[in-house]
């Protein structure tokens, strides 16, 4: 999975599989996980095991859920260096341990080669997809559209209404896609906070 980032939202670029998607979703309802951490500290997250207490600690709803859906190991490798953290290369698996030497170092080269595309895109035109078929990244500008339209409804920034939207997906157990789609959409729509009496 390939996860871009700005400020403090993120969205995917590439997904291997459904099951890489609905994770990397996950993590950007919640607001938290490796792949976040990774990209906010431009360094590599290595979790052999999310049952660890200090992952559990660091990221308490993220690993509930991760664990509740058969996901034990997810290692996150930053997309860029520095200030130039583009996103992303996150990898999982469904039983704890640790990656072996040579599979860490196919991480980081596999980083070095997602950012080279993420640089310098495909010159034919032609649009990758997700695994699914679904055109890449399509889901990611019904969010960013519906946090436009979610910053006006509100009055408040661009930000806080990435923070709505998380929220709402995470309080009924939606993906952020979706709340986004019913936004977008005009089936659902934010109100402000009533104002005390």
């Amino acid at each position: 999975m390939v996860t871009s980032a700005a400020g403090t939202t993120t969205g995917s670029y590439y997904a291997s599989t459904d099951f890489s998607r609905r994770l990397d979703e996950m993590q950007t309802a919640l607001g938290q996980g490796p792949s976040i951490s990774a990209a906010a500290q431009g360094e590599a997250i290595l979790v052999p095991d999310l049952d660890e207490p200090w992952a559990r600690r660091t990221w308490p709803v993220f690993v509930e859920s991760a664990l509740a859906g058969d996901l034990r190991g997810v290692f996150a490798f930053p997309v860029g260096t520095g200030a130039a953290v583009l996103g992303t290369l996150t990898i999982h698996r469904p039983a704890p341990s640790p990656l072996k030497e040579v599979e860490l170092a196919y991480g980081l080269a596999s980083a070095g080669v997602a950012l080279d595309l993420m640089l310098h895109p495909s010159p034919t035109g032609t649009d990758a997809t997700w695994i699914n078929g679904t055109d890449l990244g399509a889901h990611q500008v019904e969010v960013h559209q519906a946090a436009g339209m979610v910053s006006l409804q509100l009055g408040v920034t661009v930000d806080e209404a990435y923070s709505r939207l998380r929220a709402h997906a995470f309080r009924h157990d939606m993906t952020l896609a979706d709340v986004a789609v019913e936004v977008v959409r005009r089936w659902l729509r934010f109100t402000p906070d009533p104002q005390p009496d």
